[in-house]
């Protein structure tokens, strides 16, 4: 108990008995002074002054006579009274100003939130809108790169870019709208073209059989390209003929673009090196592609924040690399 007290002392008795009687002190000065005022009108009727006064002999005792009389008491339980009253009144006043500014903050906030609430809405509008004109830029360049080389319906080109152990698709262009169509958005970083492109800088394949040929095209697929055969029998456009370029950023490889063809004499080698010479001479503008996709893409900023992905990454552990 010694060790609660003193200037190292731990106990705060006092100091919750002091804010408690401070809280309290209104109420407890009217309760007290309604007491006393009731035990001095109790004795006020029979109490006799001046005979009480008369009778009094020494200082003390006509002081006693004097003040300690129920006349005191009832004088001393009004002041009480009145003092409890006025300082509860005053009291509730300042906590109904007080609940008065809490609630017009509270609105103020309220306010606020919803202003940010709506910067934040017209926000990622214009973000998504900026999002769709950069894709659609990307989109058009594709469009006019297949037109340079003469691609047909048969023959698709893509842009991938590399983020967080896996690629995503960034653009893709196909005269045939079938083959357009984007199916996926994530593919993983350890297989098909696009990995072996991005590893190696550039991957070229001629020796694929056609899909026609479909034992020796399921066998291809996933001896080459790690393929699982439910991958391959789900592929939209069944290619035989690949030829991938990474894209490369101050020396850092951070995409892949693909051109596909379902066509066996697609890529003959005038044909291949046309497509590597402009893709390298068009290097600087590719790496601008991947580098805006990099700030603009929804998933990627979520990753950034540590934030869960609208994709599931196990995904990845279950499907190919090619779409």
């Amino acid at each position: 108990m010694l060790k609660n007290f003193g200037f190292t002392g731990e106990s705060d008795f006092f100091r919750k008995a002091g804010d408690r009687l401070s809280k309290g002190l209104y109420i407890l000065a009217a309760v007290a002074g309604t007491v006393v005022m009731t035990v001095g009108g109790a004795f006020a009727g029979s109490y006799g002054f001046v005979e009480e006064y008369e009778a009094a002999k020494g200082v003390w005792e006509t002081f006693k006579a004097i003040v300690l009389t129920p006349h005191a008491l009832l004088a001393l339980g009004g002041l009480a009274l009145a003092f409890g009253a006025l300082g509860t009144y005053v009291d509730q006043n300042r906590q109904h100003n007080k609940i008065e500014e809490f609630s017009n903050e509270n609105q103020r906030l309220k306010d606020i939130e919803e202003e940010l609430n709506s910067a934040q809405e017209e926000m990622q509008i214009n973000r998504s809108k900026v999002i769709e004109i950069q894709q659609e830029l990307v989109t058009t360049w594709l469009k006019g790169v297949c037109r340079s080389f003469c691609l047909g319906s048969e023959e698709r080109a893509t842009i991938y870019y590399e983020y967080g152990e896996a690629f995503y698709l960034l653009a893709r262009y196909s005269k045939n709208p079938v083959y357009a169509k984007v199916h996926r958005q994530k593919f993983p970083l350890n297989q098909g073209v696009i990995s072996k492109a991005w590893q190696h800088n550039r991957h070229i394949d001629r020796r694929c059989p056609h899909a026609s040929e479909e034992d020796e095209y399921r066998e291809y697929l996933q001896g080459e390209y790690g393929y699982e055969l439910e991958k391959i029998e789900s592929l939209t456009m069944k290619s035989c003929r690949y030829l991938g370029k990474a894209i490369v950023d101050a020396d850092v490889h951070t995409g892949v673009i693909v051109f596909e063809s379902t066509k066996e004499d697609f890529l003959t080698y005038e044909k291949c090196e046309e497509i590597s010479k402009y893709c390298e001479t068009n290097q600087g503008l590719l790496a601008k592609f991947v580098r805006d996709s990099l700030s603009f893409d929804r998933e990627i900023i979520l990753k950034r924040e540590g934030r869960e992905t609208s994709v599931d990454d196990d995904f990845l552990n279950s499907m190919g690399g090619q779409a």
